[in-house]
């Protein structure tokens, strides 16, 4: 891990990487990986570098072993086929008290029928903060941004769980016709699989993270996933994928420490999403995957229509068949060692 990555964030260090100038306060964890941006500048694929941000993409391109950039992946590679459904989520946020506004990056994936998967605290519909403009960029590879395009957002999920800390959202444009959607999986609970995070770290040019890129042996709450894949702020809505391309869990806040084994990144387990999230099921199911999971949701995962904990009108379940463990000898598993 670089040593740059080392601070664990907490709410005074979650303001500085989303632009301290910016005043952004953004709901949710305050470990959330989002990274702010001048709001003068929305709109615009290529941001401009200013030493208020940390200068974070120096950062990035002198550790390219933690981040891959999907630039340099042929355009056959199958892993770059998995990440054109991954975009970079720009937010407008305006303060409801003083009327300031202030910018963040976060990541997001593309699901059947122009629908958005995100973090919650990404687009928070609680607290003093508003989003009241959201676009995606997708095929953002390079910095000059050649070949990316922008599409609209809807700033106001259609479905949102702030406990889940995920929102769906609808955008415009039909993206999916020539992106595609991700694909999504449950996953056993106990599971330790190798990893990967297609993401946009500091709001910069899409990048995979492999390298010992996975979960942890000691997992914690069956609501979430700890692993130890290196993200950024920016990296707040990324997927963590298996080795067979599937999304099985939402990445949503850092933590990990290089001097610290038993530190870990934080992601809400797809189970658990699939569980709560009616329309999170109809989708996976419209991509030709099973539309819903076995058993009871997990303590405190209530759907996410509307109003935070709200429960959906309809209790039926349909069994969904969690993808098998994953194999230790797959991807990346020589780089744990």
């Amino acid at each position: 891990m670089p040593a740059w990555l080392q601070t664990r964030l907490n709410g005074t260090a979650l303001r500085a990487a989303c632009i301290g100038a910016a005043g952004l306060l953004l709901a949710g964890s305050a470990a959330a990986q989002t990274a702010g941006f001048d709001p003068a500048d929305f709109g615009k694929v290529s941001m401009p570098r200013r030493q208020s941000t940390g200068d974070a993409a120096t950062q990035i391109e002198t550790n390219k072993g933690a981040f891959e950039p999907i630039s340099e992946l042929d355009p056959r590679d199958p892993l770059a086929a998995m990440a054109r459904p991954v975009g970079r989520i720009d937010i407008l946020m305006k303060d409801s008290k003083t009327g300031r506004q202030s910018g963040a990056h976060c990541t997001g994936e593309l699901l059947p029928g122009d629908y958005v998967l995100t973090n919650h605290h990404c687009l928070p519909q609680n607290g003093e903060m508003v989003p009241v403009r959201a676009i995606i960029v997708m095929d953002f590879l390079t910095q000059d941004g050649r070949g990316a395009k922008v599409f609209e957002l809807d700033p106001r999920p259609v479905e949102h769980n702030a406990r889940l800390d995920y929102a769906i959202a609808k955008v415009k444009g039909n993206p999916t016709a020539t992106y595609g959607s991700v694909k999504l999986a449950a996953t056993p609970a106990g599971s330790a699989p190798s990893l990967m995070v297609i993401h946009h770290p500091a709001g910069r040019p899409k990048v995979m993270s492999r390298f010992r890129c996975m979960a942890t042996r000691q997992q914690g709450d069956p609501v979430e996933l700890r692993h130890r894949c290196d993200t950024l702020g920016g990296s707040s809505g990324s997927l963590l994928f298996d080795a067979r391309s599937s999304g099985i869990a939402l990445h949503k806040q850092g933590g990990l420490a290089p001097d610290d084994p038993s530190s870990y990144n934080t992601a809400t387990s797809m189970t658990a999403l699939l569980q709560a999230s009616p329309l999170l099921r109809k989708l996976a199911g419209a991509r030709g995957q099973a539309p819903a999971p076995s058993g009871d949701a997990p303590s405190g995962a209530s759907g996410g229509f509307g109003q935070d904990g709200e429960q959906p009108g309809s209790t039926e379940r349909s069994s969904l068949r969690g993808s098998d463990n994953l194999d230790t000898d797959g991807m990346n598993s020589l780089l744990k060692n």
